[in-house]
């Protein structure tokens, strides 16, 4: 048997395609509309009705722009939700920006740590190709969030609003990672040439110190303190005068981060459940909190979500909307775009399947805003706040069949309250798993 191509087989492909005539009729379809536009299950579409009976007031949607700072704007969304009801404010925004510039910095610092560490590695070993293709990009996990806000708090988005470089990052982040790289090649010379702890010190914050200039001149100088001022729903004026960033997210949030735990459906072979697994190599701020995974019965993750939203709290999760996704007309459906029927082919693969053999990542996060609940308590659409701007879906907002729940979020991100006992349990005396950060969860949201 060849392993090559040969004529013989491509006229056989050939004949195979003209004997169906259906298979012409597709292709003229699709290559005038796209796979997508010509796939689309109208039957689930009209199905997928944008109403709720469980609902959060979340504010208005936010746009991330041509940035992949998902995981931030998730995660700000589900702080400002109590800043909309302690301030009884119709909207309000933190800003990204700010959390941008710490996370740039932090990630540069950790991206040298781990230079140093593997040192003795060939550049080009699997590690040091990761941290070379993972080191200053946006994308990022909940872990990483609640690090950078324990660590230098929150803005409202007037006192650091958005910039072209912010929502744009194609040319900062060329930039940062051609810099680090250097950075990378200038550390390894010297521990090659023996160089002192002092001097591989002095080497990094002088690399360091560059950064922070890049990312000032790039991104602005962020607020150390402000005063915010705003009206109420009432038309009530209030002024908070010469407040710094962590005591205005402990005033006026207080939500101890410590008490949100990462829950997880992402059956990868291997992966046994109720371990905590994590990687060393992933993450932003020295010394922060591990980014881990847990993976629980998706029976068990859902019902915290659900206990979390009927008590007006949205939530953190991570998906791969790569799937089954209708971007302009906000759903999330599994069976919503039908290319099996399209090319006559079988996509059999399972969530196990798809994850293991890299056909699926978490890739994208996002917020539950809301969940409708039939007669038995159960849920069969969710409500999503996406942050790709109000032009997609109802003004930003999604709905999300709970298929699609299934097959595609992985992790949630939730307030221990809300999740059963006996997991919580499991959870404090879980083992933990150290191991290389090459699975498909440790993709960084974008």
């Amino acid at each position: 048997m060849s392993n090559e191509i040969s004529e013989s087989q491509i006229k056989k492909y050939q004949e195979d395609f003209n004997q169906v005539s259906a298979y012409k009729v597709a292709e003229r379809a699709a290559t005038k509309n796209g796979i997508n536009n010509v796939s689309i299950n109208e039957e689930l579409l009209r199905k997928m009705r944008n109403t709720f009976n469980v609902e959060i007031d979340a504010g208005d949607v936010c746009n991330q722009k041509q940035s992949g700072r998902c995981w931030m704007f998730a995660g700000l969304n589900v702080l400002r939700t109590i800043l909309i009801e302690k301030f009884h404010v119709k909207n309000m925004e933190l800003s990204q920006a700010y959390l941008q510039f710490y996370d740039k910095l932090e990630k540069a610092n950790f991206f040298f740590n781990r230079v140093i560490e593997l040192a003795n590695e060939e550049p080009n070993s699997r590690l040091n190709t990761f941290l070379l293709d993972n080191a200053l990009g946006d994308g990022g996990h909940f872990a990483m969030f609640t690090n950078l806000v324990k660590k230098y708090g929150v803005v409202p988005s007037s006192e650091m609003p958005d910039s072209s470089i912010s929502e744009n990052t194609k040319e900062l982040n060329s930039t940062l990672t051609e810099y680090c790289a250097q950075g990378m090649l200038y550390l390894r010379e010297a521990i090659q040439k023996h160089a002192t702890k002092e001097r591989l010190a002095f080497i990094k914050d002088t690399f360091m110190n560059n950064i922070y200039r890049i990312l000032t001149i790039s991104l602005g100088v962020p607020p150390t303190s402000f005063t915010y001022e705003y009206k109420d729903k009432d038309n009530q004026y209030h002024i908070i005068s010469n407040i710094t960033p962590k005591a205005f997210y402990d005033e006026y949030i207080g939500q101890d981060l410590n008490d949100y735990v990462c829950l997880s459906d992402a059956p990868i072979q291997g992966m046994k459940p109720f371990v905590k697994y994590t990687s060393r190599y992933v993450n932003n701020v020295e010394g922060g909190d591990s980014v881990y995974f847990f993976n629980v019965p998706l029976d068990s993750l859902k019902g915290a979500a659900i206990a979390s939203l009927k008590d007006n709290r949205p939530i953190w999760f991570a998906a791969d909307v790569h799937y089954q996704a209708l971007r302009k007309e906000g759903i999330l459906a599994d069976g919503i775009i039908r290319s099996d029927a399209l090319f006559n082919i079988n996509f059999d693969m399972n969530k196990e399947a798809r994850l293991t053999y890299r056909a699926s990542f978490c890739n994208h996060a996002m917020t539950f805003t809301g969940v409708n609940l039939k007669e038995d308590g159960t849920p069969n659409r969710w409500k999503v706040e996406n942050s790709w701007g109000k032009e997609n879906g109802k003004d930003g907002f999604y709905v999300m069949s709970d298929r699609w729940f299934n097959e595609y979020v992985y992790q949630i991100f939730v307030n221990r309250k809300y999740v059963p006992a006996e997991i919580l349990e499991k959870l404090d005396k879980a083992e933990v798993v150290e191991e290389e950060p090459f699975n498909t969860l440790y993709v960084q949201q974008d």
